[in-house]
């Protein structure tokens, strides 16, 4: 019985910390400016055929070939059937990643039949890859790649899929809310909130990141910080940047409250697994969305096999992309292969 007291007593220390720590949070957010609304809205300018698609494309890889200062793995391609298929696919990365994160999921789903978009993401792909160059990354900024990509992809693809992970997820969700022409929305692991922090608690969160004065710079290993090596991407990451994704996030959930989402279908994929973003946050944009009527697909990774936030890499810590592409193929092909 001593024994059991003794447990039971730190666990009341541990859940007494944790809420001392969520209340600061809150009562820290208070002294911070308040979050300034990002304005979504999307200005539709479909290619007309495959060939104007391409012209699009030839355009914006010259523009980013002309910089100099993109690693050239990281530019973003196309894989195209060289005519305009039936379907067509963008693929938008996740934070601190760049269009290589999905070398190897964008030509399965090409083997399958699509051509396949992969844009580079702002302040991604630098080849400094240890400057913090996503602390000038903004919720709008983020939000304006949406609507050049699936324009673009509008004349690859008789129908056009749209999936990223983490912040691509949301660009991804915000596609699904604004577009009516964008066949399939796929958010995957969307970064709306952090996985540790009580959904209701995101707002202050976010507003204590955008407060950050000076920025605070995380490295994702802090043993070997700028030496951690990934086959693409950027050791470490901005806080304030994290603020301007979860702000994105907040003007999506706040849209989706108020209107039912455009495209014709949502499809959410998360991870039971996932310690990076918020499940709590990813179920209340899907409620909203379902409060609309709109009838929102979901499949979550079971938590064995562990996988980890970035199921999509296939360098990440706990990689299995044995488990987690087989799924994403089905799922995908499956909604893509059902006409509404």
């Amino acid at each position: 019985m001593k024994i059991l007291r003794i447990i039971g007593g730190i666990v009341l220390v541990f859940i007494a910390l944790v809420l001392s720590a969520y209340l600061a949070l809150y009562l820290w957010s208070l002294t911070q400016p308040e979050i300034e609304p990002a304005a979504l809205a999307s200005a539709p300018n479909p290619a007309q055929s495959y060939a104007d698609a391409m012209t699009r494309f030839d355009t914006l890889l010259a523009e980013e070939e002309a910089r100099g200062d993109i690693d050239p793995i990281c530019l973003p391609y196309v894989l195209t059937h060289g005519e305009k298929t039936d379907r067509a696919i963008v693929l938008f990365h996740g934070l601190t990643a760049c269009p290589f994160q999905y070398h190897e999921l964008a030509q399965l789903y090409f083997d399958e039949g699509y051509n396949v978009y992969v844009p580079r993401l702002p302040f991604h792909g630098y080849l400094d890859r240890t400057g913090n160059h996503l602390a000038d990354l903004t919720a709008e900024n983020l939000f304006a790649v949406m609507d050049p990509s699936l324009d673009l992809a509008a004349g690859l693809g008789d129908e056009v899929t749209m999936a990223g992970l983490s912040l691509g997820g949301n660009v991804a969700a915000a596609g699904g809310q604004l577009r009516a022409d964008l066949r399939l929305a796929v958010p995957m692991s969307p970064a709306l909130g952090f996985r540790f922090v009580p959904d209701i608690l995101t707002p202050a969160l976010t507003r204590s990141l955008l407060g950050l004065s000076p920025d605070a710079y995380m490295w994702w290993d802090p043993i070997n910080q700028a030496n951690f090596q990934a086959e693409s991407g950027y050791p470490g990451f901005s806080l304030r940047a994290l603020g301007e994704i979860f702000r994105l996030g907040l003007a999506i959930r706040a849209l989706a409250a108020d209107q039912a989402p455009a495209s014709q279908e949502q499809l959410v994929i998360d991870n039971w697994g996932d310690p990076a973003v918020s499940l709590g946050a990813i179920d209340s944009l899907m409620g909203k969305w379902r409060g609309q009527g709109a009838a929102v697909g979901h499949y979550r990774f079971p938590l064995l096999p562990w996988l980890p936030h970035d199921f999509i890499s296939t360098d990440a810590v706990g990689a299995k992309i044995d488990v987690s592409y087989p799924v994403l193929i089905d799922l995908i092909t499956g909604y893509d292969q059902n006409t509404p």
